[in-house]
């Protein structure tokens, strides 16, 4: 008799187990990450890897993807949710380690040339700048050393970091680049002593914003109704000058130099139709 109830509390036990493990739906989150963590091309190409820090990394990985297991099969789903997660962090992670294909590199190594050239064309502007202040003076400076520590990241071919630096000197030269060119201080300082001097300062900002102009759409490469607008205000400020040019010739030089503002103006509104600050 006690063997039969025995028997029967053990097979209560174990349908009730099934039961329970029946009532656990499947995870496609936690499904995901398994075969991600286990099949995956990348899972292999890690798992040959002689680098032992990748290789630490993709265990970790697969012991929080076996923890998420559990949790969500006893019933912890938002655990196992946040296991998992965590799972797929550790992997992305091991993943960077593995090294670049080569058509991966090339893509970078052009991204770094383009990055380049595209700082040169801003710093190449202050070298014929007709002012340039001590503050900016002192980032461009600092641009270009910056300039040298990337290049020499390219050459020992870690492109990645030499592209993450050369993102921030583009970011930190264009908004040096539209400071310097919208500053109200500089003008507001200056004391012309007659209005030919302030004409030629005038035509001088006028000039460097034309010569900002084609760089500007080089590197932005406005489309569609975006480049109509910005040719439209290019077009606008150029017809502008040759009005203050016109004025100047007849002796109105006062006139002159509110149109040239004008002119400015224009040309300024191109810039920031195309984003440039």
């Amino acid at each position: 008799m006690n063997k039969y109830l025995s028997a029967l509390c053990l097979a209560v036990l174990v349908t009730n187990s099934a039961l329970a493990a029946e009532s656990v739906k499947p995870s496609p989150k936690i499904n995901y990450a398994d075969n991600l963590l286990m099949n995956s091309k990348t899972a292999k190409r890690l798992e040959a890897m002689e680098s032992e820090e990748a290789r630490l990394a993709l265990e970790e990985a697969r012991d929080l993807l076996e923890q998420a297991k559990v949790a969500h099969n006893n019933g912890q789903k938002a655990e196992g949710s946040s296991l998992s997660s965590l799972a797929l962090k550790k992997f992305t992670q091991a993943a960077k380690l593995l090294p670049k294909s080569e058509s991966a590199l090339k893509v970078l190594r052009k991204r770094y040339v383009e990055l380049d050239e595209e700082i040169a064309s801003y710093l190449e502007w202050y070298d014929s700048a007709p002012y340039v202040s001590g503050d900016e003076q002192h980032s461009i400076d600092r641009a270009k050393s910056e300039v040298s520590d990337a290049r020499v990241l390219f050459e020992k071919s870690q492109y990645e970091a030499a592209n993450k630096i050369l993102t921030r000197v583009l970011d930190d030269v264009v908004v040096m680049t539209n400071r310097s060119m919208t500053s109200s201080e500089i003008v507001s300082s200056l004391d012309f002593e007659t209005p030919e001097q302030e004409h030629k300062y005038e035509l001088a900002r006028n000039n460097e914003y034309k010569r900002l102009i084609p760089i500007a759409e080089e590197q932005k490469a406005p489309k569609g109704g975006k480049l109509m607008l910005f040719k439209r205000f290019v077009k606008k400020a150029e017809n502008i000058r040759v009005q203050a040019d016109s004025e100047l010739q007849s002796g109105d030089i006062e006139t002159s130099i509110k149109t040239l503002q004008n002119s400015t103006d224009q040309y300024l509104r191109a810039l920031r139709m195309i984003g440039i600050r």
